[in-house]
């Protein structure tokens, strides 16, 4: 089973809201490490069925919004029933296509941070994940990837198809991100705060950017 199955598997399906997925990365200890209370834009990147969006809505500024980004329809329309049923507030759910450089859509305001997680592991390069989505912020936003630690565990990815956080460190590395902190969340997950390094060139993917100048060049 290949790690595009596991995601659409009922038994994961049934986990991503469970108890065993708070143990696995339990929100009061995760949001210690990662400090969001001036943020006024963050996108949930794979946001699955919304498990982080009330404790991202909790940890920003009061005005803050929480943008949900997620490629399976079905998960989708039941985030998106929950949050007409419950009234959810400051929270906009948003269908996006699985591309190997993930491009935020244009229509949303470009944020301040990114929160990942367990879905980097599910690229064939997480590399260049990271390097779309550091894109797709404004310049010297961070990127938060909470990944599995290469443990066995009863659901989710197997072992081999596991990103180490050596292997994850190497390959942000490789595109010329920083490791700004790593932490170590549980028995099976870790985390990692990224930002662009000194190195890296904003412009090369930035579709924004190229829109803007493309729109100059007409007005002019």
């Amino acid at each position: 089973m290949n790690d595009i199955e596991y995601y659409y598997d009922p038994e994961y399906q049934n986990f991503l809201l469970s108890s065993k997925r708070r143990e696995l990365t339990p929100p009061e200890i995760v949001l210690k490490h990662f400090s969001l209370k001036d943020v006024q834009n963050i996108v949930d990147f794979g946001m699955g069925l919304g498990f982080w969006t009330e404790t991202l809505l909790k940890s920003i500024h009061k005005e803050g919004w929480v943008w949900g980004a997620e490629c399976n329809q079905d998960f989708l329309d039941e985030v998106l029933h929950w949050k007409n049923r419950e009234d959810i507030q400051r929270f906009t759910p948003f269908y996006m296509e699985k591309a190997d450089r993930p491009l935020l859509p244009e229509w949303i305001p470009v944020p301040e941070v990114i929160f990942a997680s367990l879905v980097l592991s599910t690229f064939a390069d997480p590399g260049q994940a990271m390097d779309g989505l550091v894109r797709s912020m404004k310049k010297g936003g961070k990127l938060i990837v909470l990944d599995w630690v290469k443990n066995e565990y009863p659901v989710g990815p197997r072992i081999n198809d596991k990103i180490s956080l050596d292997k994850m460190k190497f390959l942000a590395e490789q595109y010329k991100l920083e490791i700004v902190k790593t932490v170590r969340i549980s028995e099976n997950v870790y985390g990692l705060e990224i930002q662009s390094g000194p190195e890296f060139e904003y412009g090369y993917y930035d579709l924004r950017e190229e829109e803007t100048y493309s729109e100059e060049l007409i007005r002019s």
